[in-house]
């Protein structure tokens, strides 16, 4: 990036790709007398005039990130041989210049694009009519993001992953480009690098083995409006300290926003999390059992510790995959909001009395 061109592609064999990328939100950046057209293709014929480039191998491509156009560059685009590749540069020059020996125009051509034409059509005619026969033109769809996703789409990958590999892998490539322009190196990335970059980070979240939370933590405001809920009252039974409740408050509301997205996105069956609940239950019971013959003769608050400590560092799959760390406590909580479960061994007798209160 920023080295040859705005993009390039360089392949030992098949020669090389010069890519000038465009925006056209506002306007059209490759109409017959844009500024940006003709100062693209001046550069390209002092690059090729300057340089040992092979032009037959080099193909010189301008991308436009919405579908415009114009007569004259699709002119060029459409030029397949070095014959009509000729026609195009007479055609364009007819435009804009008008036609030879005189070029009655030339005069009233505007002055941010006439040093350019004037670069253009005296450059050497066969080094302007190769670089005219290799001249691609590609239009993007309006949002190069959602392009880089539909091309992420043609591959093996779960439809639901896609988002996150494409944010994945922009993030590592500016970071990259990032880095070696720091440095002062050119900003070249290697293909199989960026495969392998691209592939484990694909080995990682879609193999069905992980499921990826996109849940936010929430602020420390946010965390102590919930402070009056069920599930942090039945941690005030075990005197757990206050960070352990804004903890506790965050796994809950994490825990929740990922059983909302996951069953909206369809990585999870919504039945998988009654299964899930219906497994902590089970696990929950369990170990309050063992507690109470361990530890029957603590204090009350002391086996609730011990009970919540069990519980919470409980690691369960959810369908087979593995949840993220907050996951498993937050369900946890979910069910002491709802009283199915409790960490005093007296639980439901002690928030009625504290309710009473």
């Amino acid at each position: 990036m920023e080295y040859l061109d705005d993009v390039a592609q360089q392949h030992p064999d098949k020669g090389a790709r010069l890519i000038q990328s465009k925006s056209a939100l506002t306007a059209n950046p490759v109409a017959d007398r844009a500024k940006s057209l003709w100062k693209t293709l001046s550069n390209w014929t002092t690059l090729a005039t300057g340089s040992d480039y092979d032009l037959e191998k080099t193909v010189f491509e301008i991308y436009v990130s919405r579908p415009v156009g114009g007569g004259l560059v699709e002119a060029f685009a459409n030029a397949r041989t070095l014959e009509q590749a000729r026609e195009a540069i007479a055609q364009a020059r007819d435009t804009l210049w008008g036609k030879s020996p005189d070029f009655a125009l030339k005069n009233t051509v505007a002055d941010e694009i006439a040093p350019y034409l004037e670069s253009v059509f005296t450059a050497d005619p066969a080094c302007l009519e190769r670089i005219i026969c290799n001249f691609q033109l590609t239009h993007g769809s309006g949002s190069p993001q959602a392009d880089i996703e539909a091309v992420i789409r043609t591959h093996p990958v779960s439809p639901s992953k896609v988002v996150d590999i494409a944010d994945h892998m922009c993030g590592v490539v500016k970071r990259r480009v990032d880095e070696l322009l720091e440095a002062g190196l050119p900003a070249v990335i290697a293909r199989d690098v960026f495969y392998g970059w691209y592939t484990s980070y694909l080995r990682k979240i879609d193999r069905d083995t992980v499921l990826l939370s996109r849940a936010k933590p929430p602020s420390e405001e946010e965390s102590c409006g919930l402070l009056p809920k069920i599930f942090v009252q039945q941690l005030d039974l075990i005197g757990l300290p206050f960070e352990d409740k804004l903890e506790a408050v965050s796994d809950y509301l994490m825990a929740a926003a990922d059983r909302t997205n996951w069953a909206l996105s369809g990585e999870v069956d919504a039945s998988s999390f009654d299964d899930l609940d219906a497994a902590l239950k089970r696990s929950w019971k369990n170990k309050r059992r063992a507690c109470g013959i361990e530890h029957g003769s603590k204090p009350g608050d002391l086996q609730g510790q011990m009970l919540y400590s069990d519980c919470i560092g409980l690691t369960l799959p959810l369908q087979a995959m593995q949840p993220p760390d907050h996951f498993i406590p937050g369900c946890f909580h979910w069910l002491a909001d709802d009283m199915s479960i409790g960490w005093h061994p007296d639980f439901e007798q002690q928030l009625k009395i504290k309710k009473a209160a």
